[in-house]
């Protein structure tokens, strides 16, 4: 991917939310797409190629665990940061331990998070 914009898919039910993570990622220089639910979202990831995906834990139809699980069982998964409302430590460690690459909690600091992702991916691409 080098060399290329970084694509990151935002997942989350409040449009606001969703929104406002785009737009500091943007700000990154990073090329966003939306989905409101895991079902779009898992119909975005059928046809496109993210390097970073941030969902959100809880929304309708498929909620961000079975969305991450889904994720990870690709062979070459994008970074994938969960963002919730709810401080649920057994989750987190479940995630955690599955290869998810961050959980965070709401209320975010949309340039923190947008300032980390362009970090993890910077250094997913360094040479090894």
């Amino acid at each position: 991917m080098s060399g290329l914009t970084p694509r990151a898919l935002v997942v989350d039910d409040d449009v606001r939310v969703r929104e406002l993570c785009i737009r500091a990622l943007e700000m990154e220089g990073i090329s966003c797409e939306g989905a409101s639910n895991g079902r779009e979202a898992k119909e975005a990831l059928s046809t496109n190629r993210f390097d970073v995906v941030v969902t959100d834990l809880r929304m309708p139809e498929i909620n961000g665990h079975a969305l991450a699980l889904d994720i990870l069982s690709n062979s070459n998964p994008p970074l994938l940061i969960v963002v919730t409302g709810v401080a649920e430590p057994r989750i987190a460690r479940d995630l955690l331990s599955r290869g998810v690459d961050d959980v965070l909690y709401k209320p975010l600091d949309h340039d923190l998070l947008a300032m980390k992702i362009k970090s993890l991916i910077e250094r997913r691409e360094a040479p090894a």
